[in-house]
């Protein structure tokens, strides 16, 4: 026995058992009186999870094997029990729940406690007895599609035809009460999850894991319904393979810091299209309809380490992170088009970037006493990263008579980050239903980076390549501090009733220094930027009857940025260099937030929530006046040089949901959601920008029948409807989009035994999309067949 253990056995001894109340005189139930002691006031620090001096009160071996102190409980002695002593308060040092911690046992509770010990410490039947259980749910379905098979993959993830596997895997293995072995997963067409896990009380756990989906494009690009044909399609079959592989090792010894080291790999590999659609001429009209694509090959690699422990009451934990980071593009973009010309011009970027990125972040936490809990940290991150750009015109000739096809080859390019964060935080109370929350946060930025490019150009009468002699190079420097706090307040005096209110404040300095020397452009700029932001939030939550909540809060938000632009000139002759974003000098977004939620369950059978919300941003900018094009050199009105309104966004969202059980062997449920938006952007009288607006309307309702005490129907439907256009068709391009979306499903699942079951499911897809004509649409019928088994 360990001289803890026997220091424990000593210590109960001594006890007064007159101290103590008399146990409880009536035959104890565990789930009734003892169970829900145990919950309330112990397992908070007594759970599987990281328990406080290593004693586990979640099965009655644990209970029994004692903890860091030794034996807490000798069955059948309640009053030599370390635990009632700790429960009773008898000794202030091993007083239970610690101060602050939890709210002391009253007398009934201790008095249950000893009659339990004296009656045997009995305990329900553990749920982890040792043993395998096996479930598995093979299935297996077929899908047509008739229309836009690229748009049917792109919103449903999915492709036509057979697809199936195995929906469900899991194998739990249980070698002792103290330890599992778990297998889990599903293995699908283009979608893949395995998990390895193993488990043991007091040792570690290892995890071991790989996922896979794979996400689809669309390959069309824009419509312009003036042109023939008004829309083009890369022929392509656009996806990208999303994956996730990792590996966790942590060690959970008593009396040890908990440790965790791991390593996880991120890929992302394929084809996606991208919105830099190309120009495409028809007479005097160009629009840029043309679709893009680009190959992508990324790869992460990561190192974690974490470690948590406790030291005199103070819970301290710190976590390591170290990340290598490798991306390879390659970016098709058509660069000029005519319609019945003989071909197309075609610009090609290639980039490539690797970094190093490691960040450590410190925690510490303390309860000082029930009504103070202060916390703090610390981060350290740095960055070194490498990239470059090839960018290529292919066939210049077809670009025009005139045109010149700039192409670039910049290598390196290097960027370094470095980074400091400290952060206070603390809770105070509650004193009279009112509790206090306060944090500040300090952190500081250092950016530098650098660039080399050789310029290229190409010229339509002459398709070779003209070097510039002497390479561009280009410089940037970025500091930046800023300085955040935040406040709150709690209310809960008034019953069934909390009151709340918080706020935030950021100041943001930053300095900004780019230089571009002997590029076709050069500039030098040196900017200094202050931000303040201010963000308040009020509201409540309220639930004055049983069967009525009702919430809501208000929230405004307000950014100010002051720009001085202490240099803003070209390197080589000296003039003032006014381009964007130079002759910005104030920028303001003010945004309000207000929401509502009621609840209402106005029957047993029929519960309701109805929910709104309000959202208004307003952009506001300052410039200095420009009256002369940098890039010609004439007259033209580029800013007022006065404040404007460069832009307001305002959104309603509304929504109602009902659970309906009008009996036992029928549910119902459905949700109704609308949300208006509109946008408006001030365009110096550009008729090719308009207001953007529009409503979307989506409703998902389902139905569950029991035909039988084996046989249910499952069936649902969801609906969603979008009218965002805009009138610019003379002048633009029509962004924007009309859609109905409609998808029907319905089933019938049949249970063969207690363990196995079968299902049978129907699916019908529509979608319509008049603003492209009916280009993307699209009917999908799919039916799958699913069996269901748990062993044993």
């Amino acid at each position: 026995m360990s001289v803890l253990c026997y220091s424990a056995r000593v210590l109960a001894n001594e006890i007064d058992a007159s101290k103590l109340p008399a146990p409880a005189a009536r035959t104890i139930d565990f789930a009734r009186d003892v169970k829900p002691i145990l919950e309330n006031h112990c397992l908070k620090c007594h759970s599987d999870e990281k328990p406080k001096s290593n004693l586990r009160l979640t099965t009655r071996e644990a209970a029994l094997k004692g903890g860091a102190h030794g034996v807490d409980i000798i069955p059948g002695q309640s009053a030599k029990s370390p635990l009632i002593s700790y429960v009773a308060r008898l000794d202030e040092e091993m007083a239970m729940p610690p101060e602050g911690r939890g709210t002391p046992l009253t007398q009934e509770e201790i008095a249950l406690l000893r009659s339990w010990i004296d009656q045997g410490v009995v305990w329900e039947p553990a749920a982890n007895e040792p043993g395998t259980q096996v479930t598995f749910a093979p299935t297996q379905g077929w899908t047509t599609v008739s229309g836009n098979r690229e748009k049917f993959r792109e919103l449903y993830w999915q492709r036509e035809g057979w697809n199936g596997g195995l929906e469900n895997l899991e194998i739990v293995q249980r070698p002792s009460s103290d330890s599992k072995l778990t297998i889990q997963g599903h293995i699908l067409l283009d979608d893949y999850k395995l998990r390895l896990s193993a488990e043991k009380d007091n040792l570690g756990f290892a995890d071991f894991g790989w996922t896979q989906f794979r996400k689809y494009f669309d390959d069309t690009g824009g419509y312009y319904p003036l042109f023939s044909p008004p829309l083009f399609e890369l022929n392509r079959d656009l996806h990208l393979d999303v994956g996730r592989a990792w590996t966790d090792f942590g060690l959970t010894l008593p009396q040890w810091p908990r440790l965790v080291f791991g390593y996880e790999y991120q890929y992302r590999n394929g084809t996606e299209s991208t919105l830099q659609w190309g120009p495409v001429t028809s007479g005097a009209e160009t629009r840029s309809i043309y679709p893009a694509f680009k190959e992508l090959s990324e790869k992460i690699h990561i190192l974690k380490f974490d470690t948590d422990y406790e030291l005199a009451g103070v819970a301290l934990s710190d976590s390591f992170r170290g990340e290598w980071y490798r991306l390879s593009t390659h970016e098709v973009n058509e660069s000029s088009y005519t319609l019945g010309g003989p071909g197309m011009a075609f610009t090609t970027a290639d980039e490539k970037q690797t970094y190093f990125q490691g960040a450590n972040t410190f925690h510490l936490e303390k309860q000082f006493a029930d009504w103070l809990f202060a916390s703090g940290g610390y981060l350290y991150s740095k960055l070194d990263s490498d990239g470059s750009l090839e960018v290529e015109t292919l066939n210049p000739a077809f670009l025009g008579p005139t045109a010149a096809a700039p192409g670039w080859d910049a290598h390196p390019i290097e960027l370094q980050r470095e980074s400091h964060v400290f952060s206070l935080s603390s809770l105070v109370g509650p004193w009279e239903g009112v509790s206090l929350t306060a944090g500040v946060q300090n952190e500081w930025t250092r950016q530098t980076g650098l660039q080399t490019a050789i310029v290229n150009v190409a010229l339509p009468f002459a398709p070779f390549i003209f070097p510039l002699d002497t390479p561009q190079t280009g410089r940037s420097d970025l500091d930046r501090s800023v300085f955040s706090q935040e406040v709150g307040v709690r209310f809960t005096k008034i019953p069934y009733t909390t009151l709340f209110a918080d706020a935030r404040f950021q100041q943001d300095d930053i300095g900004d220094y780019e230089e571009e020397l002997n590029g076709l452009t050069p500039f030098l700029r040196d900017t200094d930027a202050k931000s303040e932001l201010k963000d308040f939030r009020v509201g409540f939550n309220s639930s004055p009857w049983q069967r009525v909540s009702l919430s809501g809060q208000f929230r405004r938000y307000d950014n100010e940025t002051d720009y001085n632009n202490l240099i803003k000139q070209s390197p080589t002759t000296g003039a003032s260099f006014k381009g964007y974003p130079a002759f910005i000098r104030h920028r303001d977004l003010l945004s309000d937030d207000a929401q509502t939620k009621l609840a209402l369950q106005l029957t047993p059978w029929l519960k309701t929530s109805l929910n709104y919300e309000w959202l208004g941003n307003r952009y506001h900018t300052r410039t200095e006046p420009i009256n002369i094009d940098p890039s010609t050199g004439l007259p033209a009105n580029i800013s007022p040089g006065t404040g404007l309104l460069a832009g307001t966004y305002n959104s309603h969202i509304a929504g109602i949901n009902a659970t309906l059980t009008p009996f036992r062997r029928l549910f119902l449920s459905t949700t109704f959601a609308w949300q208006n938006a509109r946008t408006i952007t001030d365009a110096n009288g550009t008729l090719a920008v308009q207001p953007y607006e529009g409503n979307i309307y989506s409703v998902i309702a389902s139905g569950n029948y029991a035909l039988n005490e084996r046989t249910d129907l499952i069936t649902s439907y969801s609906f969603s409807t979008a009218n965002f256009a805009q009138n610019n068709l003379a002048t633009g391009l029509p962004l924007g989009i009309n859609y109905q979306q409609h998808g029907v499903e319905a089933g019938l699942r049949r249970r063969l035994s207690k363990s196995a079951s079968v299902g049978l499911q129907y699916r019908f897809f529509r979608y319509e999309e008049p603003s492209s004509n009916g280009a993307n649409n699209f009917d999908a019928h799919a039916v799958f067949a699913t069996f269901f088994c748990r062993l044993p």
